[in-house]
């Protein structure tokens, strides 16, 4: 008797589930057709994100340096110029042969990172003297020290940049904006793995070497191949576990910076 009423059951679950199916095949449809195009849509924007990868920081290595005097003009211009990317930037650009405008706030700093610049690649420099914290009052001086420039790069901060990059496109200028992740500059302690993985982590002279390269080719960047497979791991990953992983690591790199002090 136990037997019959338990495969009474499961044919009365089996009816059940089978009426319950059939009345919501259209939606099951409705949910897979969807599904499919999120997967399909996803995945385009994966070959694509490889794909300016590839485009961004491979082909230009096969192919002979662009001519950036020929495309932009003589005079370059590289904020925070002292130090770090600024003046890494700024070298790369004169190692091309573009004469440098510096501007960062610390005078003695710009007057000689523009000579060694000057004496080591031949090009001619300037500087300016600025610092933003100070508002609207640096710009006339900066207007005035570019006013008779041919300038043709600028490179400034993210949204900034990319504002200036529509306003002036026209005009022949190029702004581009640089997103970079870890770089191991003088900053980082010595012993930490940021020196110890320049792949993952170049130095400031790599860094911008491989960022110079993607000039006119994107007007924005992280400038540097493992960046950019950390920004589309970043994009498509939860915002939280991506915070959470940079907190540890800034938590970290700040442990070690305070021990390496005297």
């Amino acid at each position: 008797m136990l037997r019959l009423a338990a495969m009474a059951a499961v044919d009365s679950f089996y009816l059940l589930y089978r009426e319950i199916a059939r009345s919501c095949n259209c939606y099951v449809e409705a949910l897979a057709l969807v599904g499919a195009w999120y997967t399909a849509r996803k995945s385009i924007t994966v070959i694509c994100d490889f794909y300016s990868l590839i485009r961004l920081h491979f082909v230009p290595r096969l192919v002979s340096r662009a001519d950036l005097i020929k495309q932009y003009g003589r005079w370059a211009v590289v904020s925070g110029a002292t130090d770090g990317i600024g003046r890494a930037y700024a070298e790369e650009l004169a190692s091309r042969g573009l004469n440098i405008i510096l501007i960062s706030r610390n005078q003695e700093k710009l007057q000689m990172v523009a000579k060694d610049i000057a004496d080591t690649y031949k090009v001619e420099t300037d500087i300016i003297v600025a610092d933003f914290s100070n508002g609207r009052e640096i710009y006339d001086p900066i207007r005035e020290a570019l006013k008779d420039k041919d300038i043709g790069i600028l490179a400034y901060l993210d949204h900034f940049s990319r504002a200036l990059q529509y306003e002036y496109a026209s005009k022949g200028i190029f702004v581009q904006s640089l997103i970079p992740f870890c770089v191991a500059t003088h900053m980082t302690a010595p012993g930490s793995f940021l020196h110890k993985c320049p792949w993952l982590v170049p130095s400031p002279k790599v860094y911008a070497h491989h960022a110079v390269s993607t000039l006119g080719i994107s007007k924005r960047t992280t400038g540097y191949w493992s960046h950019s497979i950390q920004f589309l791991f970043a994009q498509y990953m939860p915002e939280w576990l991506w915070v959470w992983g940079a907190n540890i690591l800034n938590r970290s790199l700040r442990k070690e910076a305070l021990s390496c002090k005297p």
